[in-house]
């Protein structure tokens, strides 16, 4: 039984962060989890566009997304704290702050700046509970003592972000704002709309300033982010699941198999099956 099972929760390092993050295909995450980045760097891709973390940085990682390892530097030195939902729930803890943050913040593809100092603070309580998750000593309150240090390590995190988050939520533009609901929106619909107009209706705003929005925003058109959304979930079935194409094409929201297989063919260049092909050995 791992430590994510037993206790809720789990810590990686750079050595066994391959467990958590995929080098070959496009994965989604089970849990969410805090990436930390000591020195060098990594690079992932997320559903809009790439994103490099560097020393004394941090990322959320979230079941919501789809991420795609592109490359880690040599000298990459990390740690990754993963948790279960309920588990953070059942501390009772008391940052929803750091909860809206975080989805920002994510869905924006941006990485936390914080002081090496802070970094320092963190990286030592993560450490010590990673050695308390991992004694084989015998330990009356175990359970007790990971929730308590997890509760710390939380309450570090919602202080540092605090401070971002005052600053960067303050300064959000109307047209960021705009982007943020559609893009929390996207995760929530993907599945049943693929229509921009229905996301542009859901903030009572026309098509066409929608549209003209969130390209000035993301670079990228409406119709591509959700497109994307959706080849990025199915490629996760494709290569993570044995799944027959009519049954992922029902998951995605698709009325048969014919018409998810234009719309994969259409972005991808290849069928479902021919994707699905590389990653049988």
């Amino acid at each position: 039984m791992t430590a994510l099972e037993q206790f809720g929760v789990e810590i990686f390092t750079q050595e066994t962060i391959h467990q958590r993050i995929a080098t070959d295909k496009p994965f989604r995450p089970d849990n969410p989890a805090f990436l930390f980045i000591k020195s060098g760097t990594i690079k992932l891709r997320q559903h809009l566009s790439d994103l490099e973390l560097t020393a004394n940085t941090f990322i959320v990682t979230d079941p919501q997304t789809v991420y795609e390892l592109i490359s880690i530097s040599d000298n990459f030195q990390s740690r990754m704290v993963s948790y279960k939902r309920e588990f953070i729930s059942a501390l009772s803890l008391k940052f929803n702050r750091l909860i809206t943050y975080r989805y920002f913040r994510q869905q924006m593809n941006v990485g936390v700046p914080f002081s090496k100092d802070e970094l320092d603070v963190v990286w030592k309580s993560i450490n010590f509970l990673k050695y308390i998750l991992d004694s084989e000593t015998e330990m009356t309150y175990k359970k007790e003592i990971v929730e308590h240090l997890f509760s710390v390590f939380c309450y570090q995190m919602a202080g540092i972000i605090s401070k971002e988050d005052n600053s960067s939520m303050n300064q959000m533009s109307r047209q960021e704002e705009i982007v943020f609901i559609f893009l929390n929106d996207l995760a929530n619909h993907h599945l049943t709309s693929r229509n921009v107009e229905f996301y542009a209706e859901r903030q009572s705003i026309t098509t066409r300033h929608f549209s003209s929005v969130v390209k000035s925003i993301t670079g990228r058109s409406a119709s591509q982010i959700i497109a994307s959304i959706v080849i990025n979930e199915a490629k996760v079935y494709l290569n993570s699941s044995k799944m027959p194409i009519s049954e992922i094409s029902a998951v995605l929201g698709f009325s048969d198999q014919y018409s998810f297989s234009h719309f994969f063919k259409k972005h991808m260049e290849i069928s479902p099956n021919q994707y699905r092909a590389q990653f049988v050995k």
